[in-house]
């Protein structure tokens, strides 16, 4: 069951990924790419929460600063993908792993395996070379990073917090409320990016935009990726929980980009895959 819920996290994060790509190639209005990837998470949750609904004020307040989080990491993302390179922006946002990983040790009085150490030098080797052959070609290419480094901060250090309220929510309620606090966290967000996208357009013309299914994918595929994310916090260590979600998701990205979109594999993505494998199973041990 354990593994079925760590493939559904990584496959759903890969799909909304490409989601992203594709809905790109139809319209770059991002605004409405967030609002309708929020609002499709909220009725997802919604529909959860109407099997059974309790409220719960510290839920409430998890789920607003967690929400909170997710429109920071959701804006600057789309922003440091558009003014810097995708490869070093992936990159660099994948080590926001290293938060929760600090935390669990540090405050969740969580100790890591002589075995699992290993496991982390792995991960990091895995995600350089990851990107190993894009580092070397815009070193050719040097250009103003400024802005770019910040989005980046910013979507690193949110995805991050992110992590820790799943899995300090998950601590102090093991396996409940669940629904609830991912949807007042969706409820936020639709509510901000609904503002943003209406700011920029009415919503006659947000009507025509192309490519909404994509959007409402992307939602659906984020709102499972981030359940199960939940559950999951409350049986298993940030220490391994983050380091495999974040692995396996990079892996599933490389293999969703062959398959998909057609862009070939080099030598360092083979090695970043056998690395990233090998961490997994370590982590797990």
């Amino acid at each position: 069951m354990l593994i079925i819920i760590y493939l559904s996290i990584v496959l759903s994060s890969a799909t909304q990924s490409a989601a992203a790509i594709f809905f790109n190639r139809n319209s770059s209005n991002s605004a409405v790419f967030n609002a309708i990837k929020s609002c499709t998470a909220l009725v997802f949750f919604a529909l959860i929460c109407a099997f059974g609904f309790t409220f719960h004020l510290p839920t409430l307040l998890f789920g607003v600063l967690y929400g909170a989080c997710l429109c920071f990491s959701m804006y600057a993302g789309y922003q440091a993908l558009c003014r810097g390179p995708m490869a070093l922006t992936s990159m660099l946002v994948s080590f926001s792993v290293v938060i929760p990983l600090i935390w669990g040790i540090t405050f969740g009085n969580e100790s890591l395996k002589p075995i699992q150490y290993p496991a982390f030098a792995l991960l990091l080797f895995a995600i350089v070379l990851t990107n190993a052959d894009k580092i070397k070609e815009k070193k050719k290419k040097p250009t103003a990073y400024g802005k770019w480094l910040m989005f980046v901060g910013i979507t690193f250090v949110s995805n991050g917090i992110c992590s820790i309220l799943q899995k300090r929510h998950q601590n102090l309620y093991p396996g409940a409320y669940s629904k609830e606090f991912m949807l007042f966290a969706a409820l936020l967000c639709s509510v901000v990016f609904s503002i943003l996208a209406l700011r920029k357009a009415p919503f006659g013309e947000l009507k025509t935009e192309k490519g909404k299914l994509y959007g409402v994918l992307a939602g659906l595929t984020n709102g499972i990726a981030i359940f199960m994310t939940l559950i999951l916090a409350g049986s298993e260590n940030a220490s391994v929980m983050f380091p495999a979600i974040s692995a396996g998701t990079i892996l599933a990205s490389l293999l969703c980009g062959r398959i998909l979109f057609k862009e070939k594999l080099k030598v360092n993505h083979y090695a970043a895959l056998a690395a990233g494998v090998a961490a997994v199973i370590l982590l797990k041990l």
